[in-house]
C-alpha cells in the first residue's frame, strides 16, 4: 500500500542547493562510505569534506590529504544502523538528517540527496510547517498536518519521483534540528493518508498559513480543477495568526506606477474570484496609460521575501485597495498615520503620508502631490485546503484531526494505517 513507511530520497536544496564546499560528520550509527567502487567503513566521529578546486571536484576523509574527484563520480553515505549525519557549509548552515545522503558533482556544485525512512522525514517537516509548540493545546491540528504532509508525500513520489526540502517546490524539511513534540502527532498517524472517498487513491493535500477566513479553489490558483480543494467559508481562520489574519501595505502613486512600467498611479480596479481573492489588478496613470496584472503578479511586486512577518507587509492576494488622496491636509489629519521604529525600539509618529514610499523601502526626504494607496488584507499564503492556523483554531476549540481533515479536503476520507 503506498501509505506504509518506506525509504525515500529528498533533494536538499532549501539551504544546500548551491553548496560548493560541504562537510559531513557522523553524529550517531555506523555508516558506510561509497566512493565508486570503493566502501569504507564510517562510525561515529568520521568525517568527509567535499568541494572543488581548480574546475575539479575534491574530496577529503577523516582530515587526510585532499583527493580530486571523478566529474562523474557519486559518492553514498549508507546507513548500517539507525543513525544521523550532520551537514555544514563554510556559509554557516548547519543541519543535521536522519538516514543516508547521496552526492554527486553537478553545474559546478554539489548535488545532496538525503535518503530516509518517510516517518522520519515527517518528523522534519510537521514542526517547521506548523510548530512544535502547538503541542499545547493544538495537538490535532499538528496531526492533520502530519497526514496532510504524509499524503502530499505519497502524491508526489508516485513512480519513482525525488520530491525536495523546499517549501517554495514541495514542502519544508528541516531534518533532524526541527525534531521535538510534533513527533507525537506523526506516531499517532502514522502511515494515514488521505484519498478520494471513491477510487480511495491519494489526493492532492494542498495546504498554508492563513486562509483569511474563505479558502480558495484550486483552479483559481494553479489553472486546474479539482474536487478536492474547492472554496468554502473558513470561520476558524477568522481572528487567529497575529499579523497574517490582518496586514496593511501603503506604497506611494509614483513608486506603485514604476513597478509597472506606468507613470503615478491614479485609480486601481480589483476583479475577485467569489472568495474575495483577488483574481486582477487594472492601474490607471495620469497620462492615458493603464496596465492589468494577476492578483499574483500584483502581490509578488510587493511580497517581502526573507524578510519577517510583519501586519505592515503585502502578504496575499485577500485584499482591498484604497487611495488616500494627496490632499496635505487629509494627510495631516489621516488616521492611517504610521509607525516608524527607532533606534532605541522606541516608537514615534511617522512622516506624513505624502513622504513615504511603501512600507517596505521606506520614506523619502521629500513629498510628493500624487497621493498613496492602501493595501489591507488577511490571511498568508495561495489559501488552498487546509489553512493550518485554522486547523490550530479548530484542534483548540474541541475537534479532532479526522474532523479538521474532512472540514478541509472535499469528497475524502482517511486511510487507515497499514502494517
Amino acid at each position: 500500500m503506498p501509505c506504509q513507511a518506506k525509504e525515500i530520497p529528498v533533494e536538499l536544496v532549501w539551504k544546500l542547493g548551491q553548496a560548493g564546499w560541504v562537510e559531513i560528520e557522523v553524529e550517531q550509527g555506523d555508516y558506510q562510505l561509497i566512493v565508486d567502487k570503493t566502501t569504507l567503513e564510517f562510525p561515529t566521529g568520521s568525517t568527509l569534506q567535499v568541494g572543488w578546486g581548480g574546475w575539479a571536484p575534491v574530496l577529503r576523509i577523516n582530515h587526510g590529504e585532499f583527493q580530486v574527484s571523478g566529474e562523474s563520480s557519486v559518492l553514498e553515505l549508507k546507513r548500517i544502523n539507525p543513525g544521523s549525519l550532520r551537514v555544514k557549509t563554510p556559509e554557516g548552515q548547519d543541519v543535521v538528517y536522519r538516514g543516508g545522503l547521496k552526492l554527486n558533482w553537478q553545474d559546478s556544485h554539489w548535488r545532496l540527496i538525503n535518503t530516509v525512512d518517510s516517518e522520519d522525514y515527517l518528523k522534519g517537516v510537521v514542526p517547521i510547517e506548523m510548530s512544535n509548540e502547538w503541542a499545547k493545546g493544538g495537538i490535532e491540528g499538528l496531526k492533520a498536518q502530519a497526514v496532510a504532509a504524509r499524503t502530499f508525500l505519497v502524491k508526489h513520489t508516485e513512480n519513482g519521483k525525488t520530491i525536495t526540502d523546499s517549501p517554495d517546490i514541495d514542502q519544508a524539511y528541516a531534518g533532524k534540528n526541527v525534531e521535538g513534540e510534533a513527533s507525537g502527532a506523526v506516531e499517532a498517524t502514522r502511515g494515514e493518508i488521505l484519498v478520494d472517498a471513491q477510487s480511495r487513491l491519494p489526493i492532492e493535500a494542498l495546504y498554508s498559513s492563513h486562509s483569511g477566513g474563505y479558502t480558495e479553489d484550486a483552479k483559481n490558483v494553479w489553472g486546474n480543477p479539482d474536487i478536492h480543494n474547492v472554496s468554502h467559508p473558513d470561520p476558524y481562520s477568522q481572528g487567529v495568526g497575529g499579523a497574517v489574519n490582518h496586514w496593511r501595505f501603503i506604497v506611494s502613486a509614483p513608486l506603485l506606477g514604476s513597478t509597472f512600467g506606468l507613470g503615478p498611479v491614479r485609480n486601481i480596479e480589483l476583479d475577485k474570484f467569489p472568495s474575495g481573492r483577488v483574481k486582477s489588478v487594472r492601474m490607471d496613470d495620469g497620462f492615458g496609460q493603464s496596465k492589468t496584472v494577476t492578483g499574483r503578479t500584483f502581490v509578488k511586486a510587493f511580497y517581502p521575501f526573507g524578510q519577517p512577518i510583519r501586519t505592515a507587509a503585502f502578504l496575499g492576494s485577500f485584499f482591498e485597495a484604497q487611495q488616500i488622496p494627496p490632499s496635505q491636509e487629509l494627510l495631516e489629519k489621516s488616521s492611517f498615520a504610521v509607525f516608524l521604529e527607532t533606534k532605541g525600539s522606541q516608537k514615534e509618529q511617522g512622516p506624513l503620508l505624502s513622504k513615504i514610499l511603501s512600507s517596505s523601502v521606506g520614506t523619502s526626504a521629500a513629498s510628493q502631490p500624487f497621493g498613496v494607496f492602501l493595501f489591507e488584507g488577511r490571511g498568508w499564503g495561495h489559501g488552498v485546503g487546509m489553512s493550518q492556523w485554522g486547523a490550530y483554531h479548530m484542534a483548540q476549540l474541541g475537534y479532532n484531526y479526522k474532523e479538521i481533515l474532512l472540514f478541509y479536503y472535499n469528497n475524502t476520507r482517511i486511510q487507515p494505517a497499514q502494517g
